[in-house]
């Protein structure tokens, strides 16, 4: 097919919705459990097998600590995937979010196709949907694509909706506000709010809307969103030291005006956005220098698109706290007003379209093989799983696996996920840089070592086994191989997991 043909049969006259569809469900959805956890995806992992381990799930706890930082329907969400499934798994962990993507790229075409047309829709779709942070997140366990999907759900029900002054449309809103706060704070819907408002004004809407019947839908959604909270403080543990409700105080209203942490440089969104834009920043800052000499030409649903935009920037910027990916809510409004410049313009709008189908053919090929291609064949034939399976099978001669005991000495934090470890086995970290350890450092800081008990397995990295060896002299030790392609591409492996088995 030629290149000119490609914008025309993915938002053009022969484009179809399911294609849309169906390639969304194929990047975000093919081989969604083969990476393993990364770093913060330990949290979700840790937290909600601390849940079905002490048949709690409303007082999250992390590393046997009480950890109330994020609300507990994101936590909810992979325990209830988790059950259908019979196994809490890095499928059910990443399920949510890769939902909550289909749900993100389902409301910008709804949102594009009632701001303009179904070709704007179509094309915002296909943008967000090649945008590499975009289904980065969709593909990870946390709360912020949850959080981008709900505020813009919202968005789009609101432009679905404006014209009409239903009790029923008003209590959805509100519940879709509701339950996305419930994911990761307050955020959700302040974005959600921060983006009509201006759509309000412009169209002079706020009399229309200002009635008894949003206020009555304002009900149920309070109920809905403070009743997990009523419930965590009212029903289970009597000692755990956490609110709820301070913690959604603490992590937005104070993080905002008052940072105790992430206090990025005033400067981080004019990087970041265009970074988490990546491929279609190539687009979005020539569309933002073409918003001046378009101004006047533009619809009053446009200048919606560059206001939103700059009111959301302008609203993160302000922020004390900052950090890359909370520039993510932006995204999908950026993807609107560089989709409409896209189609805008009758010189420019063949060569636009044109460059604009190959880079989002061309950028659907390459994420598919990066997400689903080499990133399974990364872990394939190595690392935790075959790890767990392999220790299981030198500790179980010695003793059943029920009878050992276990110590973590600095080892990456998903080892507890694999190896099904209790919340209250203990993570004892290290002093200083970890590649500059000495023996005698590790027997200071770890003093289990002085005196290794018998019925216990010490799991670390591989880093530290050549000082351990020393000091473990009759354990057998178990290391964890690398993936086929870490094999191929001799990566250093020294992160990995080791494991010192008493004979």
């Amino acid at each position: 097919m030629r290149s000119t043909n490609l914008s025309d049969l993915l938002w053009g006259q022969r484009a179809k919705l399911s294609y849309l569809v169906v390639a969304a469900i194929v990047l975000l959805f093919a081989m969604l459990g083969s990476r393993e956890i990364w770093t913060q995806e330990h949290r979700w992992a840790d937290i909600v097998y601390a849940m079905f381990y002490y048949h709690d799930f409303l007082h999250p706890m992390l590393d046997g600590n009480d950890y109330y930082d994020k609300p507990l329907l994101s936590y909810w969400l992979v325990a209830g995937f988790s059950m259908l499934g019979g196994e809490l798994t890095t499928w059910a962990m990443r399920l949510p979010s890769a939902l909550a993507g289909l749900l993100a790229i389902g409301s910008i075409y709804c949102l594009g196709a009632h701001l303009k047309d179904k070709r704007l829709g179509l094309l915002a779709g296909w943008m967000l949907l090649t945008t590499y942070y975009f289904v980065f997140w969709a593909r990870t366990s946390s709360a912020d694509m949850l959080n981008m999907a709900g505020s813009l759900f919202a968005v789009a029900w609101y432009f679905a909706k404006r014209d009409h002054t239903r009790l029923l449309d008003y209590t959805i809103f509100f519940l879709i506000l509701a339950l996305t706060a419930l994911c990761k704070g307050l955020i959700g819907p302040v974005v959600a709010v921060l983006v009509i408002l201006p759509d309000i004004f412009l169209q002079s809407r706020l009399k229309k809307h200002l009635n008894w019947r949003i206020f009555a839908a304002l009900i149920p959604a309070l109920v809905v969103y403070v009743l997990p909270f009523w419930a965590s403080a009212h029903f289970g543990r009597q000692n755990y030291n956490e609110n709820g409700l301070y913690e959604v105080y603490r992590e937005n209203v104070m993080r905002y005006f008052q940072p105790f942490d992430h206090k990025g440089p005033f400067s981080t969104y004019f990087l970041y956005l265009p970074i988490y834009l990546l491929p279609w920043a190539f687009f979005f800052i020539p569309a933002l220098f073409d918003v001046k000499s378009r101004w006047q030409k533009m619809s009053t649903n446009a200048r919606w698109m560059v206001l939103s935009l700059l009111i959301l920037f302008v609203f993160f910027t302000l922020s004390g706290s900052r950090r890359s990916y909370y520039v993510l809510p932006m995204v999908p409004f950026a993807i609107l007003m560089t989709a409409d410049w896209i189609l805008s313009g009758a010189n420019l709008l063949t060569r636009r379209a044109l460059w604009a189908g190959r880079v989002a053919v061309l950028f659907f090929i390459l994420l598919v093989i990066n997400f689903v291609v080499v990133q399974t064949l990364y872990y394939s034939d190595g690392n935790m799983k075959e790890f767990s399976s392999e220790l299981k099978a030198v500790a179980t001669p010695v003793k059943a696996w029920s009878e050992w005991k276990f110590v973590m000495l600095d080892p990456e934090s998903k080892v507890r996920f694999y190896l099904h470890l209790s919340p209250e086995v203990k993570n004892y970290g290290v002093s200083g840089n970890r590649n500059v350890q000495t023996k005698e450092s590790l027997l200071k800081a770890w003093p289990i070592l002085q005196n290794p008990p018998k019925d216990t397995i010490i799991i670390t990295r591989q880093l530290y086994v050549p000082l351990l060896q020393g000091i473990l002299k009759n354990d057998e030790i178990v290391l964890a191989k690398p993936g086929y392609l870490q094999r191929l591409l001799k990566i250093n492996n020294e992160n990995g997991m080791a494991a010192f088995v008493p004979k």
